[in-house]
């Protein structure tokens, strides 16, 4: 079983599947982001047995001083597309095995899913709206994945794997 810890929450992959934070690979924070100013990243790359890849984001704002994005379908949509650029340049010249290996697997899958994770405050109005949101990611990323998913701890839709709060 393979378990990320991100912003405190922490995810547990079913055994067989493979995850890893993306936005620590090496590849990505030592040759990638480099290339130009204002490369970003997805949170997690996690790919079931079966070939479907996710890329998943993770947003907290239970905090009682976080802002609410400007324009956060858009930030999202600008990471997954980053990060997809990221994936045929990390299977050619990834230093590390590790990431290369991934970059071909998910580059190899039959599906890719787009996951954003979002946790709220219950006690307080929801800063974000998931069917907002999940209906401008559908928008933005129709040619990546027409139904993107928004999740929470409270509301995993059926995905395979968990999520705790820390």
């Amino acid at each position: 079983m393979v378990t990320l810890d991100v912003d405190g929450l922490t995810f547990s992959f079913p055994e067989g599947w493979k995850a890893s934070k993306y936005d620590e690979w090496n590849f990505y924070r030592n040759q990638f982001s480099k290339q130009f100013s204002g490369i970003k990243a997805v949170d997690i790359l996690a790919l079931d047995d079966g070939k479907k890849a996710f890329f998943i984001e993770v947003k907290d704002y239970r905090h009682p001083d976080t802002e609410k994005p400007s324009n956060l379908p858009k930030a999202i949509a600008d990471k997954v597309l980053m990060t997809l650029a990221a994936l045929l340049p990390a299977k050619l010249n990834a230093n590390e095995v590790n990431e290369m290996e991934m970059a071909v697997s998910l580059l190899n899958s039959k599906k890719l899913h787009v996951v954003a994770h979002i946790e709220q405050n219950r006690a307080h109005q929801p800063i974000i709206d998931p069917a907002d949101l999940k209906m401008k990611l559908a928008q933005l990323l129709r040619a990546v994945d027409r139904h993107p998913k928004v999740v929470s701890t409270r509301s995993m839709q059926n995905l395979n794997w968990n999520v705790n709060q820390n």
